[in-house]
C-alpha cells in the first residue's frame, strides 16, 4: 500500500502565513481591498468584538470547525481500531495540518464553539464499516470544501479551500481503496 506524501513543515507554515494574511486583510480576487479602492487601501476595522467579522473569516471559522470534526472522527477511529491507525495516519496528518493552518488564520473571538469530539463508541464496531464511515465523512467534507471555495471572497483563499477539498477527496479515495481490499 502506498502512503500519500506528507505535508512538509515549510509548506504548512508558508500556507498558514498566506492564509492568515488573506483572511485578515480582506483582499479580493483582483487584489483590491473590500474596504477601499485598491491594493494599498487600509482595511476597515472589523473585529469580532465589534460584532462584524469579515465574511472570509466567518467562512474560515466554519471550515475550522468541520476540519476539527473530521480530525476527531479519524482519531476516534484509530483509538477504537488500533489496527487501522497506520491506514488512517495520512488522513490524520492532513486534517491536523488543516486545523493548525486555520487556527492561525481565525482570530480567537471569531472561532466557533468547538464541536463535540467523537468518542470511540460513535465509531462502528467493525473495521470495514468504520472505514466506510470515514470515506463518507471525507466525501462530505470534500463537497463542502468545494462549495466553500466558491463562496470565498478572496481568490487566494478560494484556492486554499479548493486544495483542502481536494485533499479530502484524495483521502476518501485512498480509504475507499483500503476498505475494498479488506472485503
Amino acid at each position: 500500500m502506498r502512503t500519500p506524501p506528507r505535508l512538509s513543515r515549510r509548506r504548512a507554515v508558508g500556507g498558514a502565513a498566506a492564509l492568515t494574511a488573506l483572511v485578515v486583510s480582506g483582499c479580493t480576487q483582483d487584489g483590491a481591498s473590500r474596504t477601499g479602492s485598491g491594493p494599498s487601501a487600509t482595511p476597515r476595522s472589523e473585529t469580532p468584538t465589534q460584532g462584524r467579522v469579515p465574511p472570509d473569516v466567518t467562512l474560515a471559522a466554519a471550515v475550522l470547525r468541520d476540519e476539527q470534526t473530521m480530525l476527531d472522527q479519524v482519531a476516534a477511529t484509530a483509538r477504537r481500531h488500533p489496527g487501522l491507525a497506520e491506514t488512517v495516519s495520512g488522513a490524520r496528518s492532513t486534517h491536523r495540518a488543516h486545523v493548525r493552518l486555520l487556527r492561525q488564520a481565525v482570530p480567537d473571538g471569531a472561532r466557533p464553539t468547538p464541536p463535540r469530539p467523537f468518542r470511540p463508541g460513535q465509531v462502528p464496531r467493525r473495521p470495514g464499516p468504520a472505514l466506510a464511515a470515514l470515506v463518507r465523512a471525507e466525501t462530505r467534507l470534500s463537497a463542502d470544501g468545494q462549495r466553500n471555495a466558491v463562496r470565498a471572497e478572496s481568490g487566494s483563499f478560494a484556492r486554499v479551500l479548493a486544495s483542502m477539498a481536494a485533499a479530502s477527496a484524495q483521502q476518501a479515495a485512498r480509504l475507499a481503496d483500503v476498505a475494498a481490499d479488506r472485503r
